[in-house]
């Protein structure tokens, strides 16, 4: 009987799991996991840490799922892949053989590159013997520098404020987070953060990770400043997890992500892989992993039905998601133009591209729409609860900013208190 191995048992792979058990219900399929026994939610982990929720809690499934669905559970790290013999080789000294394959092994923190970064007291925040670190390191009373500024950073900003350290949060860009934010909303952004007792400190980038004779942390230095410290979180990016490919026949670009064609199959008969390792194409035409919770589901599934035999051909639609920093709601949805490249100098945008965008005034609450021509294509919305699937129905009917406009409140949350959207005065367009 054929044997189907997925290598990862994050969203990507369980979902892939299910949709090829619906299809194929004899098939033997086997989940390789490192990490935990059961699938959890990933993005709950702050949750976790934070004592608001146990681990049980952000698993979405019971505990019998596997059984119930005669998944074959393998506990263990693959180190190689042997693509002609098809053949995996775990940590332990055994190996698993497989028909098909699926590689959804995510992805990990990336590194810090400065001097003293490798050691004791710096931590990550992506998996769960991250959040097992730094919890065991996080002690209230301490300092905690956590250097990155994107929504990791922020999380381990809070929860470690939560649990009673102080937080300097050092970003190197002029302005927090500009692969999603313009100057007005990060501004915004940074008050909220410094509202919360958290030291924002802008145009930081990090020279060193200072260390005594004994190689205990001391500090951060960041632009010339040594900035005391306990604890280190770097949040500066992730790469894919495939390091064990090394020397294999799956072409990795070189960022380490694995190449696919669009039905997510690699160069090599009976391997695909998806989600955060997975290089595909976007709408621009670039290529790059997508490193979102729902990107990861959506390619499961599709990777499902490539493998079992589908014409399938995986697309990912108008990009959405939504976050907190600390309280403060945070929606995107559709295209929002990058503002600062990564050498931190301002991106040219094209003549046709207009920006509307307000700030209520005393509220930590601010909306900004993306219009092409006469189309209105993204959303920036801070501060209030919004359903971003009308947002992305008017970018795919096309509508007018005015006609938006008019309509905004239809996708804003019904909830108790909250003020209804209203176009002020001061709304700019630029």
């Amino acid at each position: 009987m054929a044997r189907v191995v997925i290598v990862g048992a994050g969203v990507c792979g369980i979902e892939a799991a299910l949709a090829l058990r619906a299809r194929e219900p004899d098939t033997k399929v086997a989940i390789v996991t490192d990490e935990h026994d059961h699938f959890f939610s990933r993005p709950a982990l702050m949750y976790v840490f934070s004592g608001q929720m146990t681990l049980r809690d952000t698993e979405p499934y019971d505990r019998g799922l596997f059984a119930r669905l005669r998944f074959e559970r393998i506990r263990g790290r693959v180190t190689a892949l042997d693509t002609s013999g098809r053949q995996l080789a775990l940590d332990g000294g055994g190996s698993v053989g497989y028909d098909r394959l699926l590689l959804a092994v995510g992805s990990k923190a990336r590194p810090g590159p400065w001097p003293g970064a490798d050691g004791p007291g710096v931590h990550s925040f992506v998996t769960l013997r991250d959040l097992e670190g730094l919890d065991a390191g996080a002690r209230p009373g301490g300092r905690a520098v956590v250097i990155g500024g994107g929504l990791i950073g922020v999380e381990a900003a809070e929860i470690l404020a939560h649990r009673g350290l102080h937080v300097t949060f050092v970003i190197r860009e002029s302005w927090y987070f500009p692969v999603a934010l313009e100057a007005r909303e990060a501004a915004l952004v940074a008050e909220h953060l410094r509202g919360h007792g958290i030291d924002v400190r802008l145009e930081a980038p990090v020279q060193e990770v200072v260390r005594g004779d004994d190689g205990s942390l001391r500090a951060v230095r960041a632009a010339g400043a040594e900035i005391p410290c306990d604890l280190v979180v770097t949040a500066i990016g992730v790469i894919p997890n495939t390091g064990f490919l090394e020397g294999s026949a799956i072409h990795r670009a070189p960022s380490g992500a694995i190449e696919v064609d669009d039905g997510l199959r690699t160069g090599v008969a009976g391997v695909w892989a998806a989600g955060d390792c997975a290089n595909v194409t976007w709408i621009d035409g670039s290529r790059r992993p997508e490193q979102l919770w729902y990107t990861a589901r959506d390619q499961g599934r599709a990777a499902a039905a490539s493998m079992a035999g589908d014409a399938a051909v995986y697309r990912r639609g108008a990009w959405y998601n939504s976050a907190k920093f600390f309280d403060l709601e945070y929606t995107t949805a559709g295209w929002v133009p990058v503002a600062l490249d990564f050498e931190n100098r301002p991106v040219a945008l094209d003549p046709d591209v207009r920006t509307w965008f307000q700030r209520a005034p005393g509220a930590f609450a601010s909306e900004r729409v993306v219009c092409r021509g006469e189309r209105v294509v993204g959303f920036n919305m801070l501060g209030r609860r919004w359903n971003h699937e009308p947002l992305l129905d008017w970018i795919h009917e096309g509508r007018t900013l005015d006609w938006v406009l008019a309509r905004l409140p239809e996708a804003q949350f019904d909830e108790e208190f909250e003020r209804r959207f209203r176009v002020l005065p001061t709304a700019q367009v630029s």
